[in-house]
């Protein structure tokens, strides 16, 4: 494994597109895109579902906060490292970090492991309670309800909007209301990203 990853933290409540606009983002830039929540779901029902530890923090808090902010991110930074031994080197994180606890372990970490300071950019989607709360329960995945959603709404209102605003300075924000498609908040995110020097060097060296 060679070089430093390129992260970006993408934020933003339940419903909000985080999911789609990450795919896309990834697809259409060479990006690797690695949801916080999927990965964990998808160690408990495999590789750790003989942690019971880990397992039931998942399934009751996912990256929300049950899950200390020093296990998830071990366990994300190895993903990370695994990815970039198959040649990745620029990561989409979805949905993390949740709070601060989690944003102060990772960027330890990194420090720690590749002698950098991350992320290198971060964006925060923005969409109103109404219109997160139709997109959740239209989508009919799993166990979501209303309760349940908004539960969610309010973890993001109560730590995540904290990370958002440690990151206001530089933050890329990209709004998905009613009155915009995913495809119009897609086309909205990508030009506001062009006119930042770091998104410029990474897609210029991926062309190069």
């Amino acid at each position: 494994m060679a070089g430093k990853p390129f992260v970006i933290f993408v934020l933003g409540p339940p419903a909000s597109g985080k999911g789609t606009l990450c795919k896309r983002l990834a697809e259409d830039h060479n990006l690797y895109h690695l949801s916080a929540g999927d990965y964990l779901r998808y160690l408990i029902n495999g590789p750790l579902a003989g942690q019971p530890d880990i397992v039931d923090a998942v399934r009751y808090g996912g990256t929300r906060g049950l899950v200390r902010g020093d296990v998830i991110v071990s366990l994300l930074i190895e993903k990370i490292k695994e990815e970039m031994s198959k040649g990745e080197s620029a990561f989409l994180l979805d949905g993390f970090p949740r709070n601060l606890e989690q944003d102060k372990a990772f960027r330890e970490r990194m420090r720690s492991d590749f002698d950098i300071d991350t992320p290198d950019l971060t964006i925060s989607i923005s969409c109103p309670k109404e219109v997160a709360r139709a997109r959740y329960l239209n989508r009919k995945r799993g166990d979501d309800s209303e309760d349940l959603f908004n539960k969610r709404y309010s973890d993001y209102q109560e730590r995540d909007t904290q990370v958002v605003e440690l990151y206001r300075k530089g933050l890329i924000e990209v709004t998905a209301d009613g009155s915009l498609s995913i495809g119009q908040s897609y086309l909205e995110m990508v030009k506001t990203l062009s006119g930042e020097g770091a998104w410029t060097n990474l897609t210029s060296a991926a062309q190069n």
